[in-house]
């Protein structure tokens, strides 16, 4: 299978690094190499997800700014699937160094990582101006963009338009809607926004539950965590062509 570059993408808590996430599982466990990429620059979330530490000598800013660095041993391994690996900022604070990311070094960072992997995966940002998150955008063959019902997604959706426009990527958009949890009513939502969701997330009581202990969803053997993993299995199959098989 030639390597794919995935992006997540979506308003700031509309659900996007939780299924960034679990989507990594699920196509690790297919026996694919999957990277994961954050785009945040401020707080390293994905080594929270899999309950982990990222060293200093490891990490996103190592991998961006060293000369002509091994960017595999910049990733960190999971504990939970041999085949996943993931690139973020250090547990240490390093917020003073966002500034000096330019967008020629992350795509030589995203670029030569696809090269290691069968499906690099970026975990998008809200912030426009987010260099990882833009190029991430601009490189990849898809684009999930995430949608959280609330009064302020069909604004955010607006908002981005000629965004979306310039970097020509409206094409690569699937739009995946989280469920609410009775907080805003789905059917409402859907007429304000006038967008059409190829798939639907169910609501996970216990994801944040799940994910401050280092658990993935995906592998958590739940009704609710499963109804959610049953999404993630179809997408999947479309991100492989139907033609993969789980281990």
């Amino acid at each position: 299978m030639s390597s794919k570059i995935i992006t997540v993408w979506g308003k700031d808590n509309s659900g996007k690094t939780t299924f960034a996430v679990n989507l990594a599982c699920a196509l690790a466990n297919r026996d694919h190499l999957v990277g994961l990429i954050s785009s945040n620059l401020i707080y390293g979330d994905l080594q929270v997800y899999f309950g982990q530490s990222i060293p200093p000598e490891k990490g996103l800013f190592r991998a961006l700014h060293e000369d002509n660095p091994n960017v595999g041993e910049k990733f960190m391994e999971t504990g939970e699937s041999k085949n996943l690996f993931f690139l973020s900022v250090p547990n240490h604070y390093t917020g003073l160094l966002c500034d000096s990311v330019s967008l020629q070094s992350v795509e030589r960072l995203i670029t030569a990582s696809s090269l290691l992997f069968d499906i690099l995966l970026i975990d998008g940002s809200g912030d426009l101006t987010n260099p990882i998150s833009g190029v991430g955008l601009w490189l990849a063959e898809k684009v999930y963009t995430l949608y959280r019902p609330s009064a302020s997604a069909p604004m955010w959706h607006k908002g981005v338009e000629d965004f979306v426009q310039e970097l020509h990527i409206a094409d690569k958009q699937i739009n995946v809607m989280q469920t609410p949890n009775g907080e805003f009513d789905d059917k409402t939502f859907k007429s304000l926004i006038e967008l059409s969701f190829k798939y639907e997330l169910p609501f996970v009581k216990q994801a944040g539950e799940l994910e401050n202990a280092g658990t993935p969803v995906f592998f958590y053997e739940d009704r609710g965590c499963r109804r959610y993993s049953k999404v993630l299995e179809k997408i999947s199959d479309e991100l492989c062509g139907g033609t993969d098989k789980y281990k």
